[in-house]
């Protein structure tokens, strides 16, 4: 029996050596959306709202090294853009980026650019002619051949868009007002978080130490105290957020991405983690407070 004609290829999940390298082709170069993140083992993208298209894993690959020419295994990924246009624009952020392509080819049904990714997984960026220009034979086949695709003339077709193209290395952009507000806005919740924490750590002081007896005793606990000494990390985030944020400051939308790449890495609770993610980890078991808030911070990283 045939296969059902409304079957289609989902999504591709690839090993990768360093998430981080391969979220900033994937998504910096690319455009796709970072819709869910598992601290600095997993991420998923995808284009339109979609639950992912793409997966990123180190699970089993993390500092490894591409396969061996002669392997078997993938040969390219394939995303296709829904018009010329778009596959143009592709283009421009491709050249913005410095990154080359190892070929180009009109193949009569679609257009297409090859290239790898940081780990040496071959991409294909293409779109398809609609099916009423695909190229047949007298018996009414299907015709695909490999002609060269002027790259010059396809590129012509994306005028630069200086908010979105890709910054070059020696022009970083400003922050914009809308990073600047998305910036502050992630630094209330994590003010929420904050106290939260620092309340919960305050509970399992008292009950370990005995009463604290005023807030300047708190304070000094929390500055000196290796008890509280894990949540300097949340208070320093917020700092740098503070910079960030600053009206007159001079913050560039390379910072923003890192601040929230900072964010997005630090606050991943875990169980046999390093000992600020365990001291998290415990605080998320005992107080639901830390819980909503967390929850909060989270979908703000993701809305970033």
């Amino acid at each position: 029996m045939a296969i059902d004609p409304r079957v289609s290829i989902g999504h591709v999940h690839l090993k990768v050596a360093d998430l981080d390298r391969a979220l900033a082709f994937y998504s910096g170069v690319l455009g796709f959306d970072v819709v869910e993140r598992m601290g600095p083992q997993a991420a998923f993208l995808s284009a339109g709202g979609y639950h992912h298209h793409i997966g990123l894993n180190t699970w089993e690959s993390r500092g490894g090294r591409p396969p061996a020419a002669g392997s078997t295994g993938l040969y390219h990924v394939a995303i296709r853009y829904p018009d010329r246009a778009a596959l143009a624009g592709a283009l421009r952020r491709l050249v913005d980026a410095g990154i080359a392509l190892d070929g180009a080819a009109d193949h009569g049904v679609s257009e297409a650019l090859y290239l790898r990714d940081p780990d040496e997984n071959g991409i294909e960026l293409y779109w398809d002619r609609p099916r009423e220009q695909w190229p047949r034979r007298p018996d009414g086949s299907l015709h695909m051949f490999t002609h060269p695709l002027d790259v010059d003339a396809l590129l012509a077709e994306a005028p630069v868009n200086r908010e979105t193209a890709a910054p070059s290395a020696g022009a970083p952009r400003p922050i914009s007002a809308e990073s600047r507000a998305r910036v502050a806005a992630l630094r209330q919740k994590l003010l929420t978080l904050h106290k939260a924490l620092l309340e919960d750590a305050k509970t399992a002081y008292e009950l370990d130490r005995g009463r604290i007896s005023s807030p300047g005793q708190l304070l000094q606990l929390v500055i000196n105290d290796p008890w509280f000494a894990w949540l300097h990390e949340i208070s320093e985030l917020i700092v740098r957020m503070d910079d960030v944020a600053a009206p007159n400051g001079a913050a560039t939308e390379a910072d923003v991405a890192a601040l929230l790449e900072h964010a997005d890495r630090l606050l991943v609770p875990s169980e046999t983690g390093d000992a600020f993610a365990r001291k998290y980890f415990e605080a998320l078991q005992r107080q639901p407070a830390v819980v909503l808030a967390h929850g909060d911070v989270r979908r703000a990283l993701r809305e970033s």
